[in-house]
């Protein structure tokens, strides 16, 4: 039997897995099956990985100084201002459940996700993680460029640049308005059209993609060189320099010539003249915007074109 057999479930590779998922399926209301796999998710996600980056701070102050990638310590927070944001992520967690709650309320707890007994298959499972990064790529980064029109970065996303050198625990450190747009509706957004308008998503299809979310949000803000390090660089670059590295995996930064890992002298010694007020950088991004606007236009294009062809292509193949 090949690899991508059309019979091959996660299922039959992992029979204790399934075994248990059934029974806690036929146990719990579905509406409960989705909020608990989704906390679950967040505590493996962020919350675990995020203190473990947070310890290795306190713990291990001259590793943690080797490897970070800012490792001024006048750059790094105060332990008041990680405090700080610890709190505020964990309130966060606190709305996105309090989210979760309502929307199922006003929804009759009718599941968006196929709440179902058995696993997903395997090519299912890869078809929607591919496409869900892919679409979540696509509109995350365009969010991330508007939220720095000098408009919405004032009012929204001026709070998470607060932390010139992140920390694991920012990757919640957002407004509401920022949270929801920026990181909510780019992850559950794509797959939850798919299942709504195209064919059923999995519960945990849609979870192990969000994991993967959750990792690699946690790592690029972690500071640290070990992990993922294109990754991380990158939006270091992004928190110090303000108009390069809005992705996560990059490819769109790619497209748009926004994709930086060094700093260039020349910008070094402009730095303290060139960034005296958010306004000023806010604006020069704006003109950036529109000079390059055709630009834009084609890229979108192009990479709603890529999303749509990966995934139709993939959906073919999979029934073949």
């Amino acid at each position: 039997m090949s690899f991508l057999a059309s019979s091959a479930t996660l299922s039959g590779r992992v029979p204790s897995l399934a075994v248990w998922w059934s029974r806690f399926c036929h146990k719990t209301p579905e509406w409960q099956v989705e909020l608990f796999v989704t906390l679950f998710v967040q505590l493996v996600g962020f919350w675990l990985p995020a203190t473990t980056y947070q310890l290795v701070d306190v713990y291990f102050p001259e590793f943690s100084r080797r490897h970070k990638h800012q490792p001024d310590p006048r750059r790094q927070p105060t332990p008041t201002q990680v405090l700080h944001c610890v709190r505020y992520a964990f309130f966060v967690t606190l709305g996105d459940i309090a989210l979760q709650l309502a929307l199922g309320y006003l929804t009759n707890f009718r599941p968006v996700f196929v709440i179902s007994p058995t696993l997903p298959t395997l090519k299912e499972l890869m078809r929607h993680f591919v496409y869900g990064n892919l679409a979540r790529e696509f509109l995350a980064y365009y969010i991330h460029r508007l939220l720095h029109h000098p408009w919405f970065y004032a009012r929204h996303h001026k709070l998470h640049h607060s932390f010139r050198a992140p920390i694991a625990f920012t990757g919640l450190y957002a407004t509401p308005v920022e949270h929801f747009f920026a990181d909510v509706m780019p992850t559950v957004l794509p797959l939850a059209l798919l299942a709504y308008l195209y064919e059923p998503v999995h519960v945990l299809s849609f979870n192990v993609f969000l994991i993967s979310v959750l990792l690699v949000s946690t790592a690029e803000h972690s500071g640290y060189d070990f992990a993922q390090p294109p990754v991380t660089k990158a939006h270091d670059l992004h928190h110090e320099k303000f108009n390069v590295n809005y992705g996560s995996l990059h490819f769109m930064d790619w497209l748009h010539g926004t994709n930086v890992l060094e700093r260039p002298p020349s910008v070094k010694k402009k730095a303290k003249s060139r960034f005296i007020t958010v306004g000023d950088i806010a604006a020069a991004e704006l003109a950036q915007i529109l000079g390059n606007a055709s630009k834009l236009v084609r890229g979108g294009a192009l990479g709603a074109l890529l999303v749509a062809g990966i995934y139709f292509s993939g959906h073919v193949t999979a029934y073949r």
